[in-house]
């Protein structure tokens, strides 16, 4: 008997494929004590009768047992392979940092060419974005994250086996390719291997970075270097270890045939999609990226110097919480233009907050802007699996990356530029907000960003 009567027990939701419906009590015309039942929408309950569950839509990608979705083994494997995948989109870069006065030391690098260590992957990374939609068209997207694995692995080793700073840099430059390899093929591996999660996969793959760049900068100098025998050439190659292991499983699990036809090897400029997430994107990360590169010279100027590595560590600490965030709320943001204003707004609130504001109020708004960037930074990385064809993400990803990281390296630089000419360790802070504000403002006016819905593989 349809709908399915439960007595004393209360369901109080139940779920279809990837459909969710919650449960309606009414009182019965024939008996007045009132009976908890499922209604099913008028849309289905026409369904029902010709069509079996497992046909309904999202029913072919998920089990539904006893009112609730299942992962199948196949999926929760894909899903640990691509966390797995995000924490090396940090490690190789971050896990420098601890050792930087190390690295100076031996290779007598300046003090600028310390800082590169870290800044110069980030630039490769946008230029080497359309070359990596370029091997995505060649060779799929699940070799290529292979072959950016084991490049990023390889070349991130033997930064340790150098005699030079022109042989670092070199190898630091390749690795970079490698990490840019990945890191756009990331997208559109996930809409090739869960189709109708794809906002979830995304949202996996991310926390796995979130993850990764506290790994990088917190557990190399407690944990990798001891086991390392102190020797910091010996600790980058031990990094590079399971990244090279998790290269040779993505190739093992073997990958779908490549779409027949001629397939786009550059980024689709025209579209307005990629300047606009390129440049949401910019701003993201250059808040983030700000409050990390002057919160030791914003607090010395205030004379709080000694909340440094406190406030440091609960800073960074928010990526991880807003990809938490982001997987406790399974993803129901992704695909909505609305968050990724509000939370852009909300960053660049927190950071002119944390540059103008001192004490305690200063240090939740620095806070606040972490979770925020990195909240928004989710989103929109998330976005080119689930708003645009299967055949296309990876150009929507390539020119993401592109303008957004290349934006990004230049707004703190032109902080600090306006610091110096005007004067005030506050204005380092100014050109990012009014970047967001100003983009906020001229933003598109749009209800999504799914231009092509019947494109999308799963719900957004």
């Amino acid at each position: 008997m349809w709908p399915p009567r439960f007595g004393r027990t209360r369901l109080e939701t139940f779920q279809i494929g990837d459909h969710r419906y919650a449960a309606q009590p009414f009182t019965s015309p024939r008996k007045k004590r009132a009976r908890s039942c499922l209604r099913y929408p008028a849309v289905h309950r026409r369904r029902r009768r010709r069509k079996h569950r497992s046909q309904l839509p999202g029913c072919g990608a998920m089990m539904v047992v006893k009112g609730y979705s299942a992962w199948s083994a196949r999926q929760i494997s894909i899903l640990c392979l691509l966390w797995a995948t995000g924490l090396f989109l940090r490690i190789p870069v971050l896990a420098v940092s601890p050792l930087a006065g190390r690295i100076a030391e031996d290779l007598k690098l300046s003090t600028t060419g310390t800082g590169a260590l870290t800044i110069v992957p980030v630039v490769v990374l946008a230029l080497a974005a359309p070359l990596a939609v370029w091997a995505i068209a060649r060779i799929g997207p699940a070799r290529t994250i292979a072959v950016g694995l084991l490049l990023s692995a390889v070349l991130s080793a033997s930064r340790g086996w150098t005699s030079s700073a022109v042989l670092l840099f070199a190898a630091t430059i390749g690795m970079g390719i490698g990490i840019a390899m990945f890191q756009t093929a990331l997208p559109s591996a996930v809409r090739g291997w869960l189709p109708a999660q794809a906002a979830m996969g995304s949202a996996v793959y991310l926390n796995g970075m979130m993850v990764g760049e506290l790994l990088g900068a917190g557990a190399t100098l407690p944990v990798v270097v001891p086991l390392a025998g102190q020797d910091w050439r010996m600790a980058l190659a031990l990094w590079a270890i399971p990244a090279a292991v998790i290269a040779l499983l993505i190739l093992l699990t073997g990958e779908k045939a490549k779409p027949g036809g001629p397939t786009p090897v550059a980024p689709d400029w025209p579209d307005g999609r990629t300047w606009e997430l390129g440049l949401w994107l910019a701003g993201s990360i250059a808040v983030f990226f700000s409050i990390n590169a002057y919160m030791d010279v914003t607090l010395s100027a205030r004379g709080d110097a000694a909340w440094l590595g406190v406030l440091i560590v609960a800073y960074n600490a928010t990526a991880l919480l807003a990809s938490l965030a982001m997987l406790w709320w399974k993803a129901a943001w992704i695909g909505r233009r609305r968050p990724v204003v509000m939370t852009g707004i909300v960053a660049a609130a927190g950071m002119i907050g944390f540059g103008f504001v001192p004490g305690p109020v200063g240090y939740l708004c620095a806070l606040v802007a972490g979770f925020a960037a990195s909240l928004q930074l989710i989103l929109i990385m998330s976005l080119p699996p689930v708003v645009t064809a299967e055949s296309n993400v990876a150009r929507l990803t390539g020119g993401i990356t592109f303008v957004g990281y290349l934006v990004a390296f230049a707004l703190p630089l032109l902080g600090g530029l306006l610091s110096d000419a005007v004067g005030g360790v506050a204005m380092v802070f100014l050109p990012t907000a009014v970047f967001i504000l100003t983009l906020t403002g001229v933003s598109r006016k749009c209800g999504g960003y799914a231009e092509c819905a019947s494109d999308v593989g799963g719900k957004v």
